[in-house]
């Protein structure tokens, strides 16, 4: 044991006269101010005035969309006697014509495709609350397997649960997972109406 505690006292007086000696100081201080610098450009290199903040959250709150959306690009900067101005600044810019906006497909539109799909296999179907898949544990409007139902409102099985309480369930798979939880049925819930 003593043989041990000399050596970390030796250890601990190496370190001690390594970190206060100046040149390690000075040559620590150096490496620092570069990997700060070299991080501040690539700070200032990579970023994208107007990029918005939260694309993914905003993309999961909306859900799928029908068709593509348009995200316009930053404007390049303008080199002006050594400085960067951006092109906006420089000159106005036109603006679009405006275009109506695409219908809302959020939860509301999808729940209802996704409940006729899940309890009949049509999304114009009515819903189920008590349907039970015979090769899986997923029951309920939804198609909720157990795993994931994880003993909501004290019940096992999505399809022991009321109608309200499997809507809850479903919406709050929605808002944290978009419909990425009811992949499956794709086929039919996108399909248009006909």
């Amino acid at each position: 044991m003593a043989g041990r505690m000399v050596g970390f006292a030796h250890a601990r007086g190496a370190g001690a006269w390594f970190s206060a000696s100046p040149r390690v100081q000075r040559l620590v201080a150096a490496h620092i101010a570069v990997l700060l610098g070299a991080g501040l450009v690539g700070v200032v290199v990579h970023q994208r005035p107007g990029a918005a903040a939260e694309p993914l959250a905003l993309a999961t709150a909306v859900g799928p969309m029908s068709e593509p959306v348009a995200v316009a690009e930053a404007p390049a900067p303008v080199h002006v006697e050594g400085s960067a101005v951006s092109r906006a600044a420089s000159k106005p810019r036109p603006t679009p014509a405006r275009r109506s906006p695409p219908p809302q497909k959020g939860w509301a539109y999808w729940s209802a495709r996704i409940r006729g799909c899940e309890s009949h296999g049509r999304p114009d179907a009515p819903p189920d609350y008590k349907a039970k898949n015979p090769s899986s544990s997923a029951s309920g409007a939804y198609q909720i397997l157990d795993t994931t139902w994880a003993g909501r409102y004290g019940v096992g099985h999505a399809s022991d649960a009321g109608p309200d309480q499997q809507e809850a369930a479903a919406a709050d798979l929605y808002r944290r997972h978009g419909t990425a939880d009811w992949a499956a049925s794709a086929a039919c819930w996108r399909a248009r109406k006909r």
